[in-house]
């Protein structure tokens, strides 16, 4: 579902799912960087207990041009209905959306890697920055960047620097 489609109650049970999910955490930030792309909602019976979304960010891998790729934001399971498998089948969800519109996806995890690389995700090995209005900074995020490259040939090698577009709050 794109971004336009989510009217004001659903958002409203978003925002309750992150909260459940993250706690404070998920800052206001964080919800507006899940909109503008596409959403995958889990639902048993009424109530919202899956999220995941991916939105179109600029990216520059090494000396590349920049590119345009998903970014994966706000992936959320309700602590009640953890171990389930929501969290599996959103983001297999995602990642089919995903293949039909960019070559690359990327997402920034802190505890999850592991659920991550059993969809396919890759680590980051290189190190990241983020381009600010004072030039491209370190950012110290490369440790927690996964990336999933449907076209292996736009980013052959996950050893070089990769660059984001600074935003409000967290900028991965």
């Amino acid at each position: 579902m794109a971004s336009a489609h989510i009217d004001a109650a659903t958002r409203a049970e978003l925002r309750q799912l992150w909260d459940r999910a993250f706690g404070d955490r998920f800052s206001d930030h964080d919800a507006d960087h899940a909109y503008g792309g596409v959403h995958v909602l889990v639902r048993a019976g009424d109530r919202l207990v899956g999220h995941a979304s991916a939105v179109p960010r600029r990216i520059r891998f090494g000396a590349q041009p920049w590119r345009t790729v998903a970014y994966v934001e706000a992936v959320a399971t309700d602590p009640d209905r953890q171990g389930e498998g929501i969290g599996r089948r959103s983001m297999e969800t995602l990642q089919a959306e995903i293949a039909t519109r960019w070559p690359v996806a990327m997402l920034s995890t802190g505890r999850a890697t592991a659920f991550y690389e059993a969809l396919g995700w890759e680590r980051w090995r290189g190190r990241s920055f983020t381009e600010t209005s004072s030039g491209v900074v370190p950012d110290g995020e490369h440790g927690g960047l996964m990336v999933l490259r449907r076209e292996l040939s736009v980013v052959p090698d996950l050893s070089v620097d990769v660059t984001c577009e600074d935003r409000p709050g967290d900028a991965w």
